[in-house]
Formats: structure tokens, C-alpha cells, sequence
């Protein structure tokens, strides 16, 4: 079909369309699908509202229906809802385009927001006003006995005779039938003073944000037929105009998005991925999408074709990857193959090292620190830093790893490294960081891949500063190169790096959304109160104390916690749960997730008791049926990073469970730092939680965490 007109949709038509019968919602379809081509054509049987303001008509569904819509030249019809003919015409007279920050909106003229500068009508228990019916002003000129004889009882008049203008019509509409009511709205409407907004500017506001917050602007026709079929959810439609504006914003460099946990980052990520990958198509490149954990890359190719469509051109311009996996391939196409191994291997090499360091410095007590603490420093504080020379590691500043370290202690930490990698290299061993030291090594010596044009990275507080500094030389420098989406509050493994310093600056670039959509006002609330004085580091030098976030306007229940005595008392109170969620509230075994700190025992235990109640359970992995499936589901709270569900189990939330006794030995700063990364582990995994939050645990008092949660915002049972 040849596109003629440009068209968006409301979150109205959504909601109307939906609640059509099956036929007429096919009937609705249809027409609305002719329309892009003619919104004129005379099988339509185009109408201009009279009453209404300048551009609204209405096109035939069938002989009971209509859909309105408003012309903006000079292509753009904006589909505002679809009705019944009488009901149609009578809500196009009181609908009304205007603008709110420069953003398209539509109202009602009888829901207006109130003026305040205008005292509010004081109304008593069944809304009958008490203001003195001399200052009505409406209806002034219109004596007693015409507007009786509207229909308007004399018990009724008074409230008639108080209104001042059209805003507070609707005030009265539960009080008149139905054809009285529209024939006091007709006259008002003939009187009523509209916001004229020019077509030229109602045009460019739609072009700069795609629609708006409750308008949907269509990329093209295909996009727009998938729409009309229910293939698209709305939050692939309605997004808010910060989100919108960010999507399809010409940046002269690298962009990062950060904000609030739920604040819609990784819908804005997938937006982005699309509107890049269209400008890469053309381009004959590739857009490059990189993330951590392995979940994401493959959820992010399926919300992707879901936006895009299966056909859609632009997926042949688009690779989604771990960064780990981009690693492998890299280095396979240039002949290296790594033996990457993990586990008791590893171990063995740090037991062998520290070992040596002993014998040549056994009073340096530094050298009888756990194996943890030498496992992690070469993975964050040397490899993730790409350190080369004993030089450098001296002068690094070890940002997020909470022991220091002095020159000698650096100095013999350092022969540790030497003497693991020696160790490794002698067994043809690779642990995982030597993939991203290997491809930058082959990157920063001159062997860049030439195909991309840039690259999305998603959950970026999660690589480290030499897995930045490998995606940093991939990309070509240019304008739109790197778009990176992430919250430093989420980051949950050590480590740290600030951005300019990798040669990736951002100055005027850096985006920030503060409204939570995902979670319930209740579960935002109580979650945020556990980290809200939280400092961490956020790439940019400084360390700071948590952005102030919009909470949710969505309400629902509190979150609950619930302490048993044993494992098994724990599984029979959410068993009890799940079986009240399905019967009483009709929540499905897809609408379930139950999330564990650590595998052992829930893994195994969550079958053992719960398949009465939701049947099988499916463990989130890498394939995305495993998560959009319609089983219920469970994986780790690591693991949960980047998705969402609507009811949320969190499992095991004992202090002794998730501070383990490792950690809590540890020294001083060090162990800081371990139990801030387990808060910001717990609040990750809280804010899963869409509608429903249900905290359990079992054998040990619930974590120290969550005392810092007040009671009224959570509840204990």
C-alpha cells in the first residue's frame, strides 16, 4: 500500500478498539487500514464533526460505529477512538488537542485539570454544591423555566445554575439523563472557548516525539497493520516524551541513559537499537548490541523482531551479544581459540600462586587473605582494568574494592598475577577475562572489525573498564556511536572505571529518566527506602547518593514478608499464596517468578513442593521461550537482571543466607563493600516485581536489609 498519510493512534483508540465485539473490532480494523491510504475515500463515508473543533471527522466502521480522527496537515490523522455513532459524535465535541511542554496531548474538555487560581466548588456528601447559585455564569443568559424544560427537574436546577464555565459540566452529568446532559453540553460547547493550536506546530511536535505519551506515531504502514492485529504492546507504543525524545535524538558522540530502576531503560534501548538499525541498513553496516549477562541478548532479539516485525529489513543489520561470546567469535575469526575454563581449575592456579608468595614473603600478612579476595582483585582491579605492568597497578586507583593496598602489598599481589597466569598458560588455560584482553589487544594493535556503525549497550554498569575500552575501539568514533543504557545503584559486581578516562566522553550527552513505571507505588517505595542512602559510583568521578526518583502513580498491595520455621513451612505458606493469587485474582502460571540469592536449596525444593500449584517450573535461561513462556519460573537474583514479572517470590531472604559468614569475615572494608553489593543485589531483585511482591524465609532471621524498610511500608506476617 502507498503511504499517503502519516498516522498515530491514542491510547484511547487502544482501549476502544479492544472493547468492541470481534466483528465490529475486524469492521474497525479494516477501515482504519483504508484510511492511510484516503481518509476521504466515499466507501468511509467521511463526516466533519460539526461543533467540534477544526479537523475532527468521523469514518464508518458500520451502521452503529464511528471512528474519529483528527486531520493535522498536512498528512498526519491521529485515530482517537471508535464508538457508537451518538456516543462518538458527542465525545469528538469535547475533545481537544493541545499542548503540554511542547507535547501533544488530548483532553476532554469536561476532565480539565482546575485552575488554581480559581477556588474549587465545595461539594457536600452527594456532590451537591454549596457555593451561592448566583455566581453561575454559564447557563446566565437562559431563564429557570428553559432549562426545566430541558428536562431538568427542580430538584437538579440548582446544581445546573452554580456552573460557571464548561470545565465543571461534567460536575452534573450523573444527575441528568443521558439526552439532557448532551443537549446542556451542546449549547455549552457552542459558547465554550477552545486553545487553538496551529496544525504546523501539532505536526512537528508529533515528528520530534514520535507521538507523545498517549499518542502513537506509525514508522510505516507494515508497523501500523501489526498494530491494528495486537501483535504490538502498548509499551512498544506509548512511551513518554523523555523516553520518546531519546529514541530518535542525533547525538555528535557517545550517549548514556541512566535513571531509576523501572525508569523504562531497556525499552528505550530496543527503541534505540531499531531506529539505528534503519540508518545501518541503508548504510550497508551493523549495529552492535552488548550486554553482560546472558539472558538479554537473546530477550532484546525478540522484543526487537517484535517491534520491528519478523520481515522487517533493519534485523539484518542488527547482532545481539553477550560481550563474552562477541570475544570468542572475534578471536575464532583471527585464528585463536581460547580454552576458557572456570571453577576448581582456576582455584588451583590462585592456590598455586599464593603459595609462592608465602614462601618468598611469609610474614606479609596481606598473603593470608581469603582466596576470594586474590580471585576477585586480578578479575576486577587488574584484568578488568586491563593492567599490563607492575607500573601502572602501583598508580591505579582501585575504585570499588574496599581494602588498600600499599606498595609492597601491591607489589607481591602483582607476582600473584604473574604467577596465575604463568600457572594457566602452562595447563592451556584461559579464564574469561583473558577473551576481552585478547580481543583488545587484537583491537588496540590495528585488527577492528570495519562493519559496525555502533553499538548499544545495555545493563553498562556491569562491564568492566576493559570490556569499555574493547567496545570503545569496535565502534568507529563518530556521531550516534555509542548509546549506553545503565544505573550505577544496580551495579552488583566490583569494580568500577570512570567513562572519560576510557576515552568515551559524554559531556552533554548524558540522559537521566527519574519516573518508575514497572512497580507498584508500594514495592518502589518499600525497596528504594533499603538503598535510598546508598552511595555508589556511577562513572563519572564522583560518588553519588541515588537520584530522586518519581514514583510510580500504579498502586497495589505492600509488599509482604513472611518468616517460617523450616523450609518446608516456608513452601506451604507461598504454595497458599499462589493458590488464592490463581483462584481469587486470576493471575496465571506465566504471571510467576520465584527468585534465590543462591541455587542451593531452592532449585531443587521449589519443584519438590510447588508443581501442585503452578505445574512445571521453568528455569530462566538464555532461550527466550523461557521466559516469555506460559510455565512459571525461577532462576537467581543475579540472573533476574534486566527482566520483570508480575508476581515476584523472593526466597531465603535470611541475613545468614545472603551475608554469608565469608564475607561477613572479612575486614573492615572490604566486607563494607561485600555487604553494600548484596543490598544493591536484594534491591535489584525486589524491583522484578510489577503488581505483587512476596518476601519468605525459613531457619535464621530475615535479612538485616530489610530493618531499614519502615513498617508502614511493608508487610509482616
Amino acid at each position: 500500500m502507498q503511504e499517503t498519510f502519516r498516522v498515530s493512534i491514542t491510547k484511547e483508540w487502544n482501549k476502544s478498539h479492544d472493547k468492541l465485539p470481534p466483528a465490529v473490532q475486524k469492521r474497525a480494523s479494516r477501515a482504519a487500514e483504508k484510511m492511510v491510504g484516503n481518509p476521504w475515500s466515499p466507501e468511509l463515508h467521511p463526516e466533519k464533526i460539526q461543533k467540534a473543533e477544526k479537523g475532527m471527522h468521523s469514518a464508518r466502521v458500520d451502521d452503529d460505529y464511528r471512528i474519529v480522527w483528527k486531520h493535522i496537515k498536512p498528512n498526519n490523522i491521529v485515530l482517537c477512538f471508535v464508538d457508537k455513532h451518538d456516543a462518538a459524535y458527542s465525545r469528538a465535541t469535547r475533545t481537544s488537542f493541545t499542548l503540554k511542554e511542547g507535547v501533544v496531548i488530548i483532553r476532554d474538555i469536561l476532565e480539565a485539570e482546575p485552575n488554581p487560581e480559581v477556588p474549587a466548588a465545595e461539594f457536600g456528601m452527594f456532590g451537591t454544591v454549596k457555593r451561592d447559585p448566583e455566581v453561575g455564569k454559564l447557563f446566565v443568559g437562559y431563564r429557570d423555566q428553559e432549562l426545566l424544560d430541558f428536562g431538568i427537574s427542580e430538584e437538579d436546577l440548582p446544581h445546573v445554575r452554580v456552573i460557571d464555565d464548561l470545565d465543571e459540566l461534567g460536575n452534573v452529568e450523573r444527575l441528568l439523563p443521558p439526552d439532557v446532559f448532551d443537549h446542556l453540553l451542546s449549547i455549552a460547547i457552542g459558547t465554550a472557548h477552545r486553545p487553538v493550536v496551529p496544525d504546523k506546530v501539532l505536526a512537528k511536535s508529533l515528528e520530534r516525539y514520535q507521538g507523545g505519551e498517549d499518542m502513537y506515531r506509525f514508522l510505516d504502514t507494515d508497523e501500523f497493520k501489526r498494530a491494528l492485529n495486537n501483535e504490538l504492546e502498548d509499551w512498544m507504543l506509548f512511551m513518554a516524551p523523555d523516553q520518546r525524545e531519546i529514541i530518535s535524538r542525533d547525538y555528535a558522540g557517545p550517549a548514556r541513559v541512566k535513571g531509576v530502576v523501572g525508569s523504562g531503560k531497556t525499552a528505550v534501548a530496543v527503541h534505540r537499537l531499531r531506529h539505528l538499525a534503519r540508518k545501518a541498513f541503508d548504510a550497508e553496516k551493523t549495529v552492535l548490541f552488548l550486554t553482560y549477562g546472558n539472558r538479554l541478548p537473546a530477550i532484546t532479539e525478540h522484543l526487537l523482531k517484535r517491534l520491528a516485525g519478523e520481515k522487517a529489513p533493519e534485523l539484518a543489520a542488527v547482532e545481539c551479544k553477550t560481550i563474552a561470546s562477541w570475544c570468542g567469535s572475534f578471536l575464532k575469526q583471527h585464528g585463536q581459540k581460547l580454552n576458557v575454563r572456570s571453577g576448581d581449575k582456576l582455584e588451583r592456579a590462585i592456590d598455586h600462586a599464593t603459595d609462592k608468595a608465602k614462601q618468598a614473603s611469609p610474614k606479609l600478612k596481606m598473603l593470608y587473605k581469603n582466596r576470594s579476595f586474590f580471585k576477585e582483585e586480578i578479575k576486577y582491579a587488574i584484568k578488568g582494568r586491563a593492567i599490563s605492568n607492575l607500573e601502572d597497578y602501583l598508580r591505579l586507583d582501585r575504585i570499588g574494592r574496599g581494602t588498600s593496598l600499599n606498595g609492597e602489598e601491591r607489589t607481591a599481589m602483582f607476582k600473584i598475577y604473574q604467577d596465575y597466569q604463568r600457572y594457566l598458560s602452562g595447563q592451556n588455560l584461559s579464564d574469561y577475562d583473558d577473551l576481552y584482553l585478547k580481543s583488545l589487544e587484537l583491537v588496540e594493535s590495528g585488527n577492528i572489525p570495519t562493519q559496525y556503525i555502533a553499538a548499544v549497550i545495555d545493563e553498562m554498569q556491569d562491564l568492566s573498564a576493559a570490556q569499555m575500552r574493547l567496545v570503545r575501539g569496535i565502534i568507529p568514533e563518530g556521531p550516534n556511536d555509542l548509546f549506553m543504557v545503565g544505573d550505577g545503584l544496580q551495579r552488583i559486581y566490583p569494580g568500577g572505571y570512570v567513562l572519560r578516562q576510557l576515552g568515551i566522553d559524554i559531556v552533554g550527552r548524558g540522559e537521566l529518566l527519574k519516573q518508575n513505571y514497572r512497580n507498584t507505588h508500594e514495592i518502589f517505595a518499600a525497596a528504594y527506602a533499603m538503598v535510598e542512602h546508598e552511595p555508589y559510583d556511577d562513572f563519572d568521578g564522583e560518588i553519588d547518593e541515588g537520584i530522586s526518583p518519581e514514583i510510580s502513580i500504579r498502586h497495589g498491595p505492600k509488599p509482604k514478608l513472611h518468616c517460617a520455621t523450616t523450609i518446608s513451612d516456608e513452601m506451604k505458606w507461598v504454595s497458599s499464596q499462589i493458590k488464592t493469587l490463581k483462584s481469587e485474582h486470576g493471575y496465571r502460571d506465566k504471571d510467576f517468578c520465584f527468585l534465590y540469592r543462591w541455587r542451593n536449596p531452592y532449585q531443587t525444593t521449589l519443584p519438590q513442593n510447588l508443581n501442585s500449584e503452578v505445574g512445571h517450573l521453568t528455569d530462566v535461561t538464555s532461550e527466550p521461550d523461557t521466559y516469555f513462556g506460559a510455565n512459571a519460573k525461577h532462576t537467581t537474583f543475579h540472573s533476574a537482571k534486566g527482566l520483570e514479572f508480575k508476581v515476584v517470590f523472593l526466597l531465603g531472604v535470611t541475613d545468614d543466607n545472603i551475608i554469608r559468614s565469608a564475607q561477613k569475615a572479612l575486614p573492615g572494608k572490604e566486607r563494607d563493600e561485600k555487604i553494600a553489593e548484596e543490598r544493591r543485589i536484594l534491591y535489584v531483585a525486589m524491583t522484578r516485581a510489577r503488581d505483587l511482591l512476596y518476601l519468605t524465609c525459613s531457619d535464621g532471621q530475615p535479612s538485616r536489609f530489610l530493618e531499614d524498610i519502615p513498617d508502614d511500608l511493608i508487610d509482616k506476617t
